[in-house]
């Protein structure tokens, strides 16, 4: 039998990756190039959507030639979420493209929350009316930037750009423009109402279709600039949350999904429409499945953070060993017990989503004593995060009824056994972690194996092309003083100073502290 490859994508934040995989999950080749991200001012994040095409292309060209290109059946996207360009009538960009965890629509929140109910909203959209969904920010533009939105023709999220860019169709999958604010979650159609709002049109979005299907061929065009054969499939991925779940195995409601990626992000597929404050309702990529995911816009983002700040001679050490500066700082933190002596750290650097739906939120670290220093600082950082896992999980057990067994756990921090075995702890749940590391390009590439017939259903496909990778299961004494924390501590916490963390969010995205 001959060889059967599909080549999965991920265009995430902070890179793009394309990843040749054969038809059991093994990687055969993969190239990943790195993206900038523009801020202006503080609370703006920005890219050229230029920046998406020429990485994709350089990466593609990076994983095939003439010995494997035979054996290419296939291609499927999976997106950074949110994330939208403005095109005018002959395509081209108006302004650099808005990503999904900029934060300067705080105004248009409130109007919007005003004028079209917040609850009213979520019920269509199954999205808060925070600074996340696509279309608070378009609202943004339309206030402030009047002159560049006469000119909109179009707005594409990433994944229909880059379809649009490879087979001239712009096309998005419904799990993945469900995550834009427009569309109509349960109709599964761009809401009229949103568009009124917001003086667009249905023309002025995206074709929808989705996961699975074949949204077009790779035109002359695209061939000459990607390296892909002409009239290769390009199947229907989807937002890179969704794809993730699926390349986790994270396939019902007893399975949890996380990644630690630039944001953190857990959820669980069921089969019935909720509303609640501790997820977002959105499309799953198993067809008539929903997908509750929950969101720390500030997730691995945080330890990175930490390490760029406060780690500068770890940084200078990991360079001359070649490893990872967060590997330095867990030895320094191997002996600082659970609970890091009455350190506690709420992540809330870039607001807080579920269950407080607050974007001026800030971070908070309460319990300081001159017996602490920076490593219980990092410490305490990884924990809260964990707490923040827990908070939320034991939040759908309050409106789904449900007690999920494990956490699928792939991606960015999944790398640290470290990490994973905190998260154990604090969850008291079993941590699985994948086999691979590069899950949402995997789930791409089940996705796109599917949909070119190659399994039945997409559940085989979760199941044959993955594998799991090492257990973490909690310590019971661990677990018992987290347990005490949590429960006495944490869950109080923000909401015991809310009002401070908030005016002090607002009076730096509203530029007040600058000069």
């Amino acid at each position: 039998m001959d060889k059967i490859y599909v080549i999965g994508v991920d265009c995430g934040t902070q890179s793009t990756r394309a990843i040749l995989f054969d038809i059991k999950g093994r990687i055969i080749k993969q190239s990943k190039v790195k993206l900038d991200i523009l801020s202006p001012y503080p609370g703006w994040t920005e890219q050229s959507s230029d920046a998406w095409w020429n990485s994709l292309c350089f990466a593609l060209r990076e994983i095939t030639d003439s010995n494997n290109l035979k054996y290419i059946k296939g291609i499927g996207i999976a997106y950074q979420r949110e994330s939208f360009v403005m095109l005018d009538k002959n395509a081209r960009q108006i302004r650099p493209a808005i990503l999904w965890n900029d934060q300067r629509a705080i105004q248009e929140v409130e109007e919007m929350r005003k004028e079209l109910g917040e609850d009213n909203f979520l019920k269509t959209t199954g999205k808060f009316l925070d600074t996340l969904p696509s279309s608070i920010k378009i609202n943004w533009i339309r206030n402030k930037e009047h002159e560049n939105y006469k000119r909109l023709d179009k707005i594409l999220d990433v994944g229909a750009f880059l379809n649009c860019k490879l087979t001239g169709n712009m096309v998005s999958p419904l799990a993945g423009a469900d995550t834009s604010g427009i569309l109509d979650i349960v109709k599964k159609k761009w809401s009229k109402d949103i568009l009124n709002y917001l003086n667009l049109k249905p023309t002025n979005m995206a074709e929808i279709q989705p996961s699975g299907s074949v949204v077009g061929k790779v035109t002359s065009e695209a061939s000459t600039h990607t390296g892909l054969p002409v009239g290769l499939p390009v199947v229907a991925g989807g937002g890179d949350g969704q794809v993730f779940a699926i390349g986790v195995r994270s396939l019902s409601e007893d399975d949890v999904a996380l990644t630690l990626g630039t944001g953190a992000a857990w959820g669980i597929h069921h089969k019935t429409y909720h509303n609640s404050s501790y997820f977002r309702s959105m499309i799953g990529c198993i067809p008539e499945t929903y997908y509750f995911e929950s969101v720390l816009i500030s997730g691995s983002s945080t330890v990175s953070w930490f390490v760029n700040s406060m780690a500068v001679e770890e940084r200078e050490v990991s360079k001359k060993l070649n490893m990872a500066p967060e590997k330095l700082l867990e030895k320094e933190i191997e002996n600082i017990k659970p609970g890091c002596d009455g350190l506690i750290t709420v992540p809330y650097w870039k607001g807080a989503m579920m269950p407080y739906n607050d974007p001026s939120a800030r971070g908070i670290t309460i319990g300081w004593s001159d017996y602490h220093g920076r490593s219980h600082f990092y410490r305490s950082i990884l924990e809260g995060i964990a707490y923040e896992i827990r908070l939320v999980i034991e939040g759908y057990g309050e409106c789904l009824g449900v007690d999920p067994h494990r956490i699928r756990i792939g991606s960015g921090g999944a790398e640290s056994a470290f990490w994973n075995q905190i998260i154990s702890d604090v969850t008291g749940k079993e941590v699985i972690l994948s086999g691979t590391v590069e899950n949402t390009s995997l789930g791409a590439a089940m996705i796109t194996a599917w949909g070119l017939k190659y399994f039945k259903v997409l559940q085989d496909a979760s199941l044959n092309m993955s594998h799991d990778g090492s257990v973490f299961k909690r310590d019971p004494k661990n677990h018992k003083m987290y347990s005490l924390l949590f429960k006495s501590i944490y869950k109080n916490l923000y909401v015991a100073v809310r009002k401070y963390t908030n005016e002090l969010g607002k009076m730096v995205l509203n530029h007040e502290l600058c000069e």
